[in-house]
């Protein structure tokens, strides 16, 4: 089965994900594994309309592609557990309504922190040698599931500003954590969060955060995305990510949010 795998949308589904859909077309894709980190945008936690519109219309196009016979898989990133968890970050939303509503909407898609897809594991971050793959990792993450994802919330590692060595499945650092320390059971994984200028397949260890951008919503990196088709591993590329035509696309999709609170 050919898996589309996506690095973190930070509140640009509308932007990505129409894209996304052209790939499922054209290459028959039949799953998609987005890698988390759905919320929270530079200048953004004080414009609920930024967040309202890109979940509603997050889960709309998830219930869409269902319905079209394309399995969706959503992960959890470090952006995300706040919400889950009831415990409001300096990124995170700042209006309590707006976090209860966002809160409720990411429990409503069904996300869960790893997958396994055939030679690989997928998680936001990646598992090092302090964190065992548990079973409930890769079951749909519930309301009972709080005081777990707490513990994956506090497991920062030292490369991130925290007291651990590393991080925990959705905290660690490519660059230091998964190079030095990663989980030696699991050699080949995919992972997200940390910022990548493009996809790299000369590693075992994978990175796909291809969408970060700046503060002027320039974009950091070039939009790649990857396919895996029997453990075969291919770069989609996404050309017009840093193109005047998507940076005019991003500056109306958060202008336009900001322009209506």
């Amino acid at each position: 089965m050919k898996t589309l795998l996506i690095g973190d949308t930070h509140l640009m589904a509308r932007i990505i994900l129409p894209k996304v859909e052209t790939v499922i077309e054209k290459l028959d894709i039949k799953r998609v594994i987005l890698l988390g980190d759905y919320t929270d945008q530079w200048g953004c936690v004080g414009f609920d309309d930024c967040y309202r519109d890109d979940l509603r219309f997050l889960y709309r196009w998830k219930q869409e592609m269902v319905s079209l016979g394309v399995e969706i898989v959503m992960l959890t990133g470090n952006h995300d557990v706040p919400y889950l968890i009831d415990e409001q970050a300096s990124y995170s939303v700042a209006n309590a309504f707006t976090f209860e509503w966002v809160k409720q909407m990411l429990y409503d898609l069904e996300l869960q922190i790893a997958y396994r897809l055939d030679n690989y594991l997928v998680s936001h971050a990646g598992y090092t040698e302090d964190y065992e793959p548990m079973k409930w990792h890769f079951e749909t993450i519930t309301i009972d599931s709080q005081k777990k994802l707490q513990s994956l919330h506090n497991h920062v590692g030292l490369s991130r500003r925290g007291r651990y060595i590393t991080g925990s499945p959705i905290w660690a650092d490519l660059k230091w954590d998964m190079t030095e320390y990663y989980h030696k059971d699991f050699p080949k994984q995919i992972v997200g969060h940390s910022r990548v200028d493009s996809i790299s397949l000369e590693k075992d260890i994978v990175g796909i955060d291809t969408f970060s951008l700046d503060t002027n919503y320039q974009p950091l990196g070039n939009g790649d995305m990857l396919l895996c088709k029997n453990g075969i591993l291919t770069v989609i590329k996404f050309s017009e990510w840093q193109s005047k035509e998507y940076q005019t696309k991003r500056i109306e999709c958060f202008g336009e949010s900001r322009n209506r609170n």
